[in-house]
């Protein structure tokens, strides 16, 4: 894996979840992109170059 979108905006406490999903990414070195629908999300993955 090389980049990931996420959408926390249902999330009961969106802060926390972006807060630990973030440590990750950042240790494992991906990519990432916290977003608000899942349009966006995929819009960012394909200007990273991914294909769907």
């Amino acid at each position: 894996m090389s980049a990931c979108a996420l959408v926390v905006t249902n999330a009961d406490i969106p802060a926390l979840v972006r807060s630990q999903f973030e440590r990750v990414y950042i240790a494992a070195e991906i990519d990432y992109f916290f977003c608000a629908d899942e349009k966006e999300g995929l819009q960012w993955l394909a200007s990273k170059g991914a294909k769907r």
